[in-house]
């Protein structure tokens, strides 16, 4: 007895679909055919092709556009918030292409709430670095990391490799982070470089990343537009998953 002979029809054709689907048969603007079409060449209802629908969708290979019909989706790449690699490694890595611009860079005395993050006490300095990250030549993400000056790290540094590295490189390896994500809308100068209109809405990442014996390393601010990112969540009896998906589409 096949494989697809034992599962129940929703998941034969799911299988079915996403063997077709990742063999390139259809193209990111071509629409799947109509649902009626697609059930009644399974030989099934459409509510039933509906369920297998539903799961590609949730596997992140289909999109519903209204009006127009189901469409393979877009590239996602997802960042696992439950591991301490740097952002850029773990999209390469799967095959986004990232490029790093460095907008600035200076040495000066933190903001208030960052000074207590990093344990700063009076007028001492950090290197400030902004950043702004192409995916897919698709502006989307506008980064400003705080550096305590003494660590010693200088901007050049940072235009070939990632943050992680180059502490790691100075002495200072980042073995944990503390990370709260919110909600923001985007202001002038931010909307500009991510190329947004002014006041779309974005989530905003706050990482501080430690040493292992808790001296916090680094401070880093990540503005993401929402039309590209969501936060997912995958819960388990016994395990959780939290990562970033950042969609490629326009």
């Amino acid at each position: 007895m096949t494989r697809h002979a034992r599962l129940p029809k929703y998941l034969a054709i799911h299988d079915d679909l996403r063997g077709r689907l990742e063999s390139g048969e259809w193209g990111t603007n071509d629409a799947l055919p109509p649902q009626r079409e697609l059930a009644a060449s399974y030989g099934v209802t459409i509510m039933t092709l509906r369920q297998a629908l539903r799961l590609l969708e949730n596997d992140g290979l289909v999109e519903s556009r209204t009006g127009a019909g189901t469409f393979p989706a877009h590239k996602r790449y997802s960042y696992d918030l439950l591991h301490l690699a740097g952002f850029a490694d773990d999209l390469t890595a799967q095959g986004a292409k990232i490029d790093t611009h460095i907008l600035g860079s200076s040495r000066e005395v933190p903001p208030a709430d960052v000074a207590r993050i990093l344990d700063l006490a009076g007028a001492k300095q950090v290197l400030m670095v902004t950043r702004h990250r192409i995916i897919d030549s698709r502006p989307s993400v506008l980064q400003h990391s705080y550096i305590p000056w003494h660590i010693g790290i200088s901007p050049d540094e940072l235009i070939d490799q990632s943050l992680y590295r180059t502490l790691a490189q100075h002495g200072y390896p980042v073995a944990s982070a503390s990370e709260a994500i919110t909600l923001k809308t985007l202001e002038a100068d931010e909307a500009e470089i991510l190329g947004r209109p002014l006041g779309s809405p974005a989530m905003c990442s706050h990482r501080t990343n430690f040493t292992e014996d808790g001296m916090a390393v680094l401070h880093d601010t990540a503005i993401i537009p929402a039309d590209i990112a969501e936060l997912h969540i995958d819960r388990g009896p016994q395990q959780i998953h939290v990562r970033y998906r950042i969609n490629e589409h326009v």
